[in-house]
Formats: C-alpha cells, structure tokens, sequence
C-alpha cells in the first residue's frame, strides 16, 4: 500500500470534494469516514453519493479504517464542528502517531465551550492547528470549477512550510491565499452561516433584493465587530473567508443555511425546514447562540443574530423584520 501524503478525517462533501482535487493534482490521499456501509458504497461506486456528478481520481482511497489516513504527515480534519474535538479523542486513542500539522475545514463555533476548533483541538494535539476558509461550495470544487480560499496558519509554522503547505494544497483550479489570523478565519467562516439564515428569510418572506444586499451589508459590520474585538484581523473579514464567503453563502442556492432560513420565511417551522434538507447540518443554528453570548461578554450588540435566535426560538419571521427595521435610527 502506497503511502498517503494527505489524510482527510470526514468523508461528507466537503471533505470528499477537497480530498478529490487533490488527488486529481497527484497526492495520495486517505479519507476516513465512520460508516462502514458509506465507506464501503464509495469505495465500490467511486463516488460520494452528494457529488454523484464526478468520479473519484485514482490517488483517492477510501475506507472506515483510518490506519492509511493516520500513515499520512498532513491531517485535514473535515468533520461536523460540534463533534470534533470529542472525535479527535476517540481517534488517537487508536494510533500512537501524530502528524506535523492538522488542519481543519470545518465552519462553526462550539456551543459548549463558544471555542473556535483551533482552540478546542489545542488540547488535543500538540502540534500547530491551521484552518482552510472562504466561497467554495463542494459541489463546484468537486467538478473543477475556479475556487479561491485561504490557508490561516499560526506563527510558530515557519514562513518557509507556510508556502510549501499553500504550494502543496493548491491547484490550477483550487487558488490558495496564505493567512496568519487563524482566529479571524475561524469566526468568518462561523458567523457568515447566522448571516446566511437572515438573508435566506429575507428571501422566503419575498421582501427583495434591497432588503437582501442591506441585510448583508449590515450583516458584514456585525461579523467586523465579533472578530476584531475577540482578536482577529479587518483584513480578514473584509477578504475572502469573511466578506467573500458572505456573499456566497446569503445568495447561493446551494447553502444549506440560507435554503432553511428561506423555508422558515416562506412558513415551514424550524423542524420541518430541517427535515427538508435531508436533516444536514445547519452549523448556523449552533452558532448563533454562541455568537450571542460571545457579544455580551464584550458588551456587542449583534441584533441580526439576535433576531436569528428568536427566529430559532420559534417566533414569527415578520416580527424580526419589524424589529429590524424600526430600531433607533443611528449613524452608518
């Protein structure tokens, strides 16, 4: 068996599309899932049954035995946010091996902890913990479609292995921008899917493209205020993982957290909206509340996520709106 250069733990789309490019570009890539059946489907069809579009590059293994994906020097960790570090516990209890350097690919705060997963997994690995962010749906990345993110590595990685890592992960479709605001990449990628809940009921109450782009537009400061005063940088949120994954994931049909915030304005409950979806996950629920309680121990207002929660809470998307709209009038 051919040694992995890369190992990806998390067989959802995400993970399987980032895992398909490279492969396509000629790593060797090991992708872990837990579900035997799911593993076992894909290793026969050499498909992921959400990108059935595109069939998986020679170098892409699968498997739910994670002893190839261990061998590699690079862990993508690809899992869903909340179940992370808890899965990271159980994982390393069955290997003594450790990589140079994880990298996660996940988009959420813990509701348990308000930690961002490089902080959360910290102390799990003793090793550095990066984060890949930005517009990119898995879908577009899985066909080859030009997608640019970035790559936030902390200090203690050399400048040299920051741009042999952005050289490796990059491809002719896939543009990698280097970043040092791990933190401010993490709280982007976070708060963009609350945002991304508002604009979708923006869109299923029908109230308009003006109501949309003041929606996001505000939406952008509110997310601007969260991360620098928690520590993360304006150049991120006015870049690729903060404004730009923004306003893909308040104006593309493919997210998931702006097509549940969408069938709640158009009258679905909070359950049933999740049942349309197939019950994926809709990180921007977990997020908000966290997001919430992160402002006020900072004394932030964040009324958009404010009106989220109550949206969550179950009450009426029209009276968000009016709450919205008929607050004291301020300067920009």
């Amino acid at each position: 068996m051919v040694k992995a250069d890369i190992g990806v733990f998390g067989s959802g789309a995400w993970g399987t599309a980032l895992a398909m490019t490279w492969a396509r570009k000629g790593a060797k890539v090991a992708l872990w899932g837990p579900f035997p059946e799911e593993m076992a489907q894909m290793a026969t069809t050499r498909r992921h049954l959400r990108l059935k579009d595109v069939e998986f590059p020679e170098g892409l293994q699968t498997s739910d035995d994670p002893a190839q994906a261990f061998e590699a020097p690079l862990w993508i960790s690809a899992m869903p946010t909340q179940v992370t570090p808890e899965a990271w516990r159980g994982l390393l209890q069955r290997t003594p091996q450790r990589p140079e350097l994880v990298v996660h690919v996940s988009k959420g705060i813990l509701q348990s902890t308000h930690q961002t997963l490089s902080r959360a997994l910290a102390g799990v690995f003793e090793g550095p913990i990066g984060a890949l962010s930005g517009p990119s749906f898995a879908d577009e990345v899985s066909l080859g479609v030009p997608t640019a993110i970035v790559l936030a590595l902390p200090s203690t990685v050399s400048e040299a292995r920051a741009k042999a890592l952005q050289a490796q992960l990059a491809s002719e479709k896939l543009r990698i921008y280097l970043s040092r605001d791990v933190l401010g990449i993490e709280l982007c990628g976070a708060l963009k899917n609350v945002l991304a809940i508002a604009a979708g009921l923006v869109d299923g109450l029908g109230l308009g493209y003006n109501a949309r782009a003041a929606l996001i537009t505000r939406g952008l400061a509110e997310m601007s205020r969260l991360v620098e005063v928690l520590g993360g940088q304006p150049s991120t949120v006015m870049g690729l993982a903060g404004m730009g994954d923004l306003l893909l994931t308040a104006t593309g049909p493919q997210s998931r957290n702006r097509t549940f915030g969408e069938k709640v304005g158009k009258g679905q409950s909070v359950e049933a909206a999740r049942n349309a979806l197939g019950g994926q996950v809709i990180e921007g629920m977990f997020t908000c509340e966290a997001a919430l309680d992160l402002g006020r121990e900072h004394g932030l207002e964040l009324p958009i996520a404010a009106e989220v929660l109550r949206l969550l809470n179950g009450e009426r998307p029209e009276e968000a709106v009016r709450r919205l709209m008929t607050r004291s009038l301020k300067s920009e």
